[in-house]
């Protein structure tokens, strides 16, 4: 419904972690008529090709109308280092292991020579049952504690309360939501 009914004509770029789900994705919304429709991932012979086909005019590429993509499907393959901004809606299907990734996909669209007023990112968690059956936001929570005892942090990302404020929040850069505190200790050789 996204693609098909909330957003027909812009293009949207749609991130998974995993292989598979891009080509199931791709698969389906063929199979539901999306046309301009391609997918990305480590095998694919050109992810970069695609990209340029995807966002012609943020890199400069001369494509032809009927070559353009206005569905894009991606692992992670391309959300690092590529300019994607002719488009400004962005769908998480899966919720990545490394939160960050969230930041990077955004990216993507979120640069300079953005036009659009609004960028849109959507994403999406599992239903309540198959919560219970993957644990995946138990498994998630606990990586989070792990790495913030490691690193020293205390975020709280999936209390039931706040959990789409604080999705929110990232998405939106917050003021402040990144930043860590002030690394006072000055290097030997800096000093």
């Amino acid at each position: 419904r996204l693609i098909t009914e909330q957003h027909p004509h812009e293009k949207v770029l749609v991130f998974s972690q995993f292989a598979d789900t891009i080509r199931y994705l791709n698969e389906q919304l063929a199979g539901a008529g999306v046309t301009q429709l391609a997918a990305a991932t480590g095998q694919s012979d050109d992810p970069t090709a695609l990209a340029h086909r995807f966002s012609p005019v943020s890199n400069g590429a001369a494509v032809a109308p009927e070559d353009e993509i206005r569905v894009l499907l991606s692992t992670d393959v391309l959300s690092e280092g590529q300019n994607l901004q002719d488009c400004a809606i962005v769908i998480n299907y899966d919720l990545p292991w490394a939160i960050i990734r969230l930041s990077q996909r955004a990216g993507r669209v979120d640069r300079i020579g953005q036009q659009a007023e609004r960028i849109y990112c959507y994403s999406f968690l599992p239903a309540e049952g198959v919560e219970q059956i993957i644990r995946l936001r138990a498994r998630v929570r606990r990586r989070l504690q792990e790495n913030g005892e490691v690193v020293g942090s205390d975020e709280q990302f999936f209390e039931e309360d706040t959990l789409a404020q604080q999705l929110r929040d990232l998405y939106t850069e917050k003021s402040g939501i990144l930043d860590m505190e002030a690394d006072t200790e000055v290097d030997l050789s800096s000093y």
